[in-house]
């Protein structure tokens, strides 16, 4: 078996090199200058966790007329070879370096806990592929910036995998904000909570190797849409509080089994008021674990001069001859994905669940596609959404080929990181933490 610098790759797994590769063929400068590309966007994977497996994996293949999986890399080889099998993919590695070395490549999608975030971005970027990294951007401003400045020195597209914002409910909230019709938004709260959902696979519950708890995993989506839909207006001051006064309780039911009390040093709970530069602020609660009857909730409500808006359940109410009245309108709802790939992320689900958690999980068990709060969108007890998460794909592969802007911006990512940070360092200081940078 060929190896260099510990890397493996083996090519033509299912049998000879694979057909039908177009290359891409440079023609004009396309949006922001990015260069708009005719054929196939040829796309790898960074990670083959769960993430990758049921929603990067089949997103990139049911867009077959715009992009090709052409490789993968797991720091585990059977993981990257089992990754390779499933979804066809001609080649496989364990160093991201020897992957991002293939000519052919384009794209990557970075699917690794956040402790590896920047590295194997700027590294891809370095290498002239455009890059989709889930979520967080990075373990704290610092690399994110670093990613966003690889991105704009290689003219690539950087973006994240916040897929809230592709909600039919959240494109229509942002459309009655920039039509002026909530008037200025000045307030707003968001919350992502769980009575008892801490994950124990992965690396999710040791804040070096993950940046921190519920907030990193679950707040950082409610954080990023509420951001988004306000007009990521720049924070300026965070007072935040973070407890961790449930995961070490003896007895405590955990629906996803039993803590490593021994490892866990990440927060149960996080909250934060947070002001902006225009004068508007927001409430900010996220948990794992919490002493409540529900099982989860998620809410975003933003309030304006001339009416209000909020996600879950759907509302946008307009102040009409001094009265708030509710003007809801009427979403369509996606068409559902189609059978087989509702096929792959159930295999892809059950692999996940049978599989044995590890205290000290492989860099590439990522968290699991049921992870939000039950009861809400994407979980076992509510409605698939597969429509809401892999429509992040499909407009990233857009991006790549040059052909619209990305939804989600490094830019706009900087704000959540500075948010977070500023939380986690009010909380340890117990003062209000200003934000200069």
């Amino acid at each position: 078996m060929p190896s260099t610098c510990g890397a493996v790759r083996w090519t033509g797994l299912l049998g000879g090199t694979p057909t039908g590769r177009l290359t891409a063929a440079l023609c004009h400068t396309g949006i922001e200058g990015v260069t708009t590309m005719t054929g196939k966007l040829r796309v790898g994977i960074i990670g083959s966790g769960a993430i990758a497996l049921q929603i990067h994996a089949p997103g990139y293949l049911a867009l077959p007329d715009d992009c090709e999986l052409v490789a993968c890399c797991d720091v585990v080889p059977e993981r990257a070879k089992a990754f390779a099998e499933r979804f066809a993919t001609a080649q496989w590695f364990t160093d991201y370096h020897e992957m991002l070395a293939l000519p052919e490549l384009d794209a990557v999608s970075v699917c690794t806990p956040p402790f590896m975030h920047r590295d194997a971005t700027v590294a891809a970027l370095d290498a002239g592929k455009h890059v989709l990294c889930e979520k967080p951007m990075a373990m704290n401003v610092a690399e994110a910036k670093d990613m966003a400045s690889a991105a704009e020195r290689a003219g690539k597209v950087l973006t994240i995998g916040h897929q809230q914002r592709f909600s039919p409910e959240a494109q229509a909230v942002k459309r009655a904000v920039e039509a002026g019709e909530l008037g200025d938004i000045y307030y707003a709260k968001t919350a992502a909570l769980r009575s008892r959902g801490a994950p124990t696979w992965g690396v999710f519950h040791v804040k070096k190797l993950n940046g921190g708890g519920p907030l990193i995993d679950i707040g950082v989506h409610a954080l990023d849409v509420t951001l988004w839909l306000m007009g990521n207006p720049r924070p300026v001051a965070v007072f935040g509080a973070t407890y961790m006064a449930l995961a070490h309780q003896p007895g405590l039911q955990n629906r996803w089994g039993k803590i490593n009390v021994e490892e866990y040093d990440v927060e149960d709970l996080a909250a934060a008021f947070v002001r902006f530069d225009n004068g508007a602020t927001l409430v900010l609660e996220t948990s794992w674990l919490l002493q409540m009857t529900e099982r989860g909730v998620v809410h975003t409500q933003l309030f304006g001069t001339e009416g209000s808006a909020r996600l879950d359940p759907f509302q946008i109410v307009h102040d009409v001859d001094g009265v708030p009245e509710d003007v809801t309108p009427e979403l369509p709802r996606p068409e559902p994905a189609p059978a087989q790939q509702a096929k792959g992320d159930a295999e892809a689900k059950k692999d996940q669940l049978q599989e044995t958690p590890k205290p000290k999980a492989s860099a590439t068990q990522v968290r699991h596609a049921e992870d939000a709060p039950a009861g809400t969108k994407g979980t076992p007890t509510g409605e698939d959404d597969t429509w809401r998460r892999q429509p992040a794909v499909g407009r990233f592969v857009q991006a790549a080929l040059g052909r619209v802007e990305p939804l989600v911006k490094p830019e706009e990512t900087l704000n959540v990181q500075r948010v977070m940070d500023a939380l986690y360092q009010s909380a340890e200081s117990g003062q209000l933490a200003e934000i200069t940078d």
